[in-house]
């Protein structure tokens, strides 16, 4: 029996739901507000603070490629690896990421620059980075929670779901839920 695309963004959802029902708004506000004012007082002046932006977007943009090719690779082995097992293939993937970083962030710049207004750059920026860092935090939680021993009976029936219905899903509703936590965060400018 196959599992159609909607019931793979429904089951999804259900068990994102269940992973983040800790997670308070304030917390997660809290969180994201700590990160990007320390980023803020590291900066020596605001064009270092931009370039820093800039450059965080970009590294967490590329983590959450690679956490989507980590949950593609246990997807396609049809087997739970051990959590050292993912664990080593983030800290890999974020220092591949961090050595080609230096070629990605051109990239991310020259996105960001068609925002013509300097403060509005910023904002989307702040806006973006909080966004994919949380994101990426919803998708760590759940590929460890995904290959736990206990929650293995219950998500094998993905292994025999359609791979890319499965992936964009995941990255959809993680997505979704990071928007839900973020909803009305005020960053001060």
């Amino acid at each position: 029996m196959s599992i159609t695309k909607e019931e793979i963004g429904q089951v999804l959802s259900v068990l994102l739901q269940q992973l983040v029902s800790d997670w308070t708004k304030e917390k997660i506000h809290s969180d994201v507000l700590e990160v990007i004012m320390q980023m803020r007082i590291d900066a020596a002046n605001e064009d270092s603070y931009m370039h820093v932006l800039v450059t965080n977007v970009a590294f967490a943009t590329e983590s959450t490629y690679a956490l989507q090719q980590i949950f593609q690779t246990v997807l396609a082995s049809r087997a739970f690896p051990p959590a050292a097992a993912v664990e080593a293939m983030l800290k890999e993937a974020q220092a591949r990421i961090q050595e080609e970083l230096p070629n990605i962030v051109g990239r991310y710049e020259a996105h960001f620059a068609q925002i013509a207004d300097n403060k509005a750059r910023k904002q989307q920026l702040e806006r973006s980075y909080c966004a994919v860092l949380v994101a990426n935090r919803i998708k760590t939680d759940f590929i460890l929670s995904f290959i736990h021993e206990e929650n293995q009976a219950m998500m094998k029936g993905f292994f025999d779901a359609e791979r890319e219905d499965v992936l964009e899903a995941f990255h959809r509703l993680s997505g979704a839920y990071a928007s839900l936590l973020l909803d009305g965060l005020e960053l001060d400018y």
